[in-house]
C-alpha cells in the first residue's frame, strides 16, 4: 500500500446506484453518515472510504488502488431482457501446468449471485493476472455452492496411469464435482436442471459417459470458450484461485519456487531434482510431460 489517495468522480444517477452495488459486492460495508448532501458512505476491508454524494460526486480515500472498481462502476452494461436460468458451470485449471495439481469446480450460479460476479467484473480467468484472481477468489471463497476436486500431483500421476488418458481423468473429475453440486443443491432444495461445461474433449461423449445418476437427470452443454457462460466463469476463476493457494502451499513446503505453466520450466525441475530426488518430483509434477523425460536425461 502507498500513501493515502483521494480520488473524484462524476457519476450519472444510474451510475450512483451502480457504484453502490459493485462496492458492496467488492465486500465494502454501508455506513451512516450525517452529513444530509451524503447518500451513501461505504467502507472497505482495508479501511477505505467511498462517499456517493446527492450531487453525484463519488469521492475514494485510502491506500488502495481504485482503478478496478472504478472501472467496474463506469462499465457499459448491455440490457439482458432474457430470464436468467439457475445453472452449474464447470471447469478446470492446472492441466496444463507441469508443477502442481489439477483442480476442477462446479459453481452454482443463481440470479442474484451472477449479478454479485458481474459487477466484481467476472470473465475468462486467462484474462486476469494472479493477482487480481486472488482478489476475485477473497470476494467469493465463502459462497456455499461451489464444489471442487483438488487432484495433487501424487495422485494425478497414479490417475493417468490407470487410466491411459488424460481425457477420461478430467471427465470423471468433472463427473465427481457435477455429482457433488447436484446432491447438495438436492438436499437443499434448491432447483437445478442445467450444467454447462466448457468442453475439454473433442468428444462430447467423453464426459456424458461419466456422469452419475444425477447428472444424467440434467440438461449438460459443453462448448469451447465456455467461460462466455457467466457460471464456467466463476468456476474458472475460483479453480485458478483454488490452484494459485495449493501452489504457493508447495512454496512453502518446499522452500523452492516453482514456475506455472509447461514452457521453461526445464531448468527448475532441474533444480528441484538435483535438492530433493528423482522421486520426490511424482509429487508436485505431472510427470507424464515431456518435461520429466528431458530432466532425467541430465541424471
Amino acid at each position: 500500500m502507498g500513501s493515502q489517495n483521494t480520488f473524484t468522480i462524476s457519476l450519472s444517477k444510474e451510475e450512483q446506484e451502480r457504484a453502490r452495488e459493485v462496492l458492496l459486492a467488492n465486500n465494502w460495508m454501508e455506513e451512516s453518515d450525517s452529513n444530509l448532501y451524503v447518500k451513501y458512505r461505504l467502507k472497505s476491508p482495508q479501511g477505505s472510504v467511498a462517499i456517493i454524494y446527492s450531487s453525484g460526486k463519488l469521492v475514494f480515500q485510502g491506500r488502495e488502488d481504485f482503478t478496478s472498481v472504478i472501472a467496474n462502476i463506469k462499465e457499459e452494461v448491455e440490457e439482458n431482457t432474457e430470464e436468467f436460468l439457475p445453472h452449474i458451470g464447470v471447469d478446470e485449471v492446472g492441466k496444463g501446468d507441469y508443477f502442481g495439481p489439477l483442480v476442477v469446480v462446479a459453481c452454482f450460479v443463481d440470479e442474484e449471485f451472477a449479478k454479485k460476479i458481474r459487477l466484481l467484473g467476472f470473465g475468462d480467468s486467462k484474462k486476469f493476472s494472479d493477482v487480481k484472481i486472488q482478489k476475485f477468489f477473497q470476494a467469493v471463497k465463502e459462497y456455499p455452492y461451489y464444489y471442487s476436486s483438488i487432484v495433487q500431483p501424487e495422485e494425478y500421476n497414479e490417475l493417468s496411469s490407470k487410466y491411459g488418458n488424460a481425457s477420461i481423468l478430467l471427465a470423471k473429475q468433472h463427473s465427481l464435482v457435477i455429482e457433488d453440486a447436484l446432491l447438495d443443491l438436492q438436499n437443499k432444495n434448491v432447483e437445478c436442471k442445467h450444467v454447462v461445461i466448457d468442453q475439454f474433449s473433442s468428444s462430447k461423449s467423453r464426459v456424458l459417459n461419466e456422469l452419475g445418476e444425477l447428472g444424467k437427470k440434467v440438461e449438460l452443454e459443453q462448448y469451447h470458450k465456455g467461460e462466455a457462460d457467466i457460471a464456467v466463469a466463476a468456476a474458472s476463476i475460483i479453480a485458478r484461485g483454488i490452484f494459485l493457494e495449493e501452489w504457493e502451499k508447495m512454496n512453502r513446503e518446499y522452500d523452492f519456487v516453482f514456475p506455472k505453466g509447461a514452457s521453461n520450466v526445464l531448468y527448475e525441475a532441474k533444480q528441484f531434482v538435483s535438492k530433493y530426488g528423482a522421486e520426490e518430483l511424482r509429487k508436485v509434477s505431472k510427470i507424464g510431460f515431456r518435461t520429466t523425460q528431458d530432466v532425467m536425461k541430465m541424471f
